[in-house]
Order: C-alpha cells, then structure tokens, then sequence
C-alpha cells in the first residue's frame, strides 16, 4: 500500500518532507505530490483547466490574446515545487540561483505557437504542452503563474535534464502577440536604425552598413566570385555575441567559439549568409565595417540552433585580405 508524504506545520508555513516512496508507480507518487501542494499552497480549484493545468493570472493584460500559429513574445521563469529555479530568460535570476550560462542569450522567447512540446528554435528550450495552453489564455501585458503537472511538462523523460516525472511552476509575462513576423522584424529594424544612426539608408534594398574604420589598401576591392579572408563578430541587435572568430572578443566574453582563424568567403558564394557577402562587396581590404542584416538575408524563417527565426543580425567586419589569409585584427 503506498505511503503519501505527511505535511508539518514549521514556522508558520507548511513543509513536505520526504517519506517512503513507492519507487515502482513513480507516476502516482507524483500526483499525490502535485495534488498535496497545490492543497497545502491553496491554490483555487477554479484556477483549474479540463487538461489538469492550474492558471493564475496575476496582472492582468489588455491586448491581444494569442491563437492556434500566432507568434508570441514571452518571458519565464520556470520553477521546480521546491522553488529551485531551473530555467529563466532573466539573466539575474540565472545568477542568483547558480543557472547562468555566459553563452545563452538571456532574452524574451520569440515562437510560434503551432504545437507543443517542441524545441524552440534559437533558444535550446522546449515550448511545454503547460505553457503552450497558459499562453493562448493570456493577454498582451499580462503576467500569470501556471502550476503544471508533470505530464503537461516534461513528461516522464529524465534523460536530458533531469525533470521527468516532475511538476513545475512558470512565471510568464505575454509581451506581445505577433500576426506578422516579417513586418514584425521591419518595425524592430527600423526602431533600431532611428535610434542609433538616424538617416541611414540600406543598401541594396536590404542590409544597412556603416564603415567603422576607413581601409589600409583603397584599391583592393571585391568583385563576385572573388575570394576574402575576413574576421568577425556577429550580434543580435541588443549587443549580444552569437558568433566571432576574432581571438580578443571570445577572451573579453570568456567564451569559446568553433573558429580563431580567418572565415574565407567567395562573394556570392555559400559559405556565409547572403547579408554578410553583400557587405563584404561594399567594403576595401583593411576595412571595419558594420552590417545590419534583415532574416532574410540572413537564416530567414528558419533560424538554427543558436538564432531564432526572423531575427536580424549585426555583423562587424574586417576585411583583411583577398586570396590569401593574413594577420589576425588586434
């Protein structure tokens, strides 16, 4: 017969402890666990869902709620039943609770909401069936607490981090709700370029590009097909480094990267994103320049592991020399 853990009154709160467990139906322990705290932490029954999710809006929102393949903007923290914060897209909190990772991107999540679970592409995390629901409750502005059970959440798979048969809280504010991603992107584009160089015009119809340092041989230029070697630092439009091969960047970030040695790029070939052969194209050997690049000259609608889809980028780069390798930028 099993044995369900017992609760104890201790300063002035209620405390589960650990008792003996049936490991044999690890299921319904859980359950038992799940439904105990939400009795103890009262939780309303009417903050319950036909799924099993329990929803709390906490401020509540004025906007747009989103629906079945709306794009959504998203912050979270998501939380074991023991307050161990485990994922969060707030950097401070990743510190506070020993979770930082100097090579994730601690920003709001930018997905479309088409199915769950999934990987969310860009952010290595997984968009839960729990969070999936709680979002298209929501409104613009609103901030709400989701107590989700296990099989709402990760399931009963542990093989990757350790959170199977576990029940989770997430804290969640609904920033925006997108129809329109690529007009969407254009409007962030745009916001940034007024902000920041006001008056500046792209070129070709796409990528905007600013030089930072004139060129050391002002005759050496690019045509298509020819051959560069060139360093780099890629950027989202906040700052953050996603990418460089640029040997004193990755030191000053204490991080490391796949490459320290020059890119070779052959303009308008494949080896890089459309965006950065356009820039190198505009640029003299010796040159820094800045590119700003739009998806779609860059990875689109898709994304990849590291870059979500519909993101524009910011490359700064040196063109250090055309058919041969060279020094390394300083």
């Amino acid at each position: 017969m099993r044995r369900f853990c017992f609760l104890l009154l201790l300063s002035s709160s209620l405390a589960f402890i650990s008792c003996d467990r049936d490991f044999n139906d690890p299921i319904g322990d859980e359950e038992a666990r799940f439904n105990a705290w939400i009795q103890v932490h009262n939780i309303p029954a009417e903050a319950k869902k036909p799924s099993g999710l329990y929803f709390v809006s906490n401020t509540p929102g004025s906007g747009t709620t989103p629906t079945n393949e709306s794009w959504v903007l998203y912050s979270y923290t998501e939380e074991t039943l023991d307050g161990m914060v485990w994922l969060t897209s707030n950097q401070n909190l990743a510190l506070l609770y020993s979770k930082y990772d100097n090579s994730y991107h601690y920003a709001p999540v930018f997905v479309k909401l088409d199915k769950a679970p999934k990987l969310i592409t860009g952010y290595n995390r997984t968009l839960l069936k729990g969070v999936f629901e709680g979002l298209t409750y929501m409104k613009e502005g609103e901030k709400a607490t989701l107590y989700i059970p296990y099989y709402l959440a990760y399931g009963t798979n542990s093989a990757t981090n350790g959170l199977g048969y576990q029940s989770l809280i997430y804290e969640l504010e609904l920033h925006k709700v997108i129809s329109d991603p690529r007009a969407y992107e254009k409007e962030i584009i745009d916001t940034y370029i007024a902000q920041n160089y006001p008056g500046l015009e792209p070129i070709n119809d796409s990528i905007y590009y600013i030089q930072l340092a004139p060129p050391t041989v002002d005759t050496i230029t690019l045509a298509k097909d020819s051959v560069a070697y060139v360093y780099y630092k890629g950027m989202f439009l906040d700052g953050f480094v996603f990418d460089t091969n640029i040997d004193s960047v990755a030191t000053k970030l204490g991080r490391k990267f796949s490459s320290t040695d020059s890119l070779r790029v052959t303009i308008g070939g494949t080896e890089t994103i459309k965006g950065f052969s356009q820039a190198l194209a505009n640029m003299k050997q010796g040159e820094w320049g800045r590119a700003i690049i739009p998806s779609f000259c860059a990875y689109d609608s898709s994304g990849n592991n590291s870059i979500p889809p519909f993101t524009p980028l910011i490359f700064d780069i040196y063109f250090s020399s055309k058919g041969k390798a060279s020094i390394k930028p300083k």
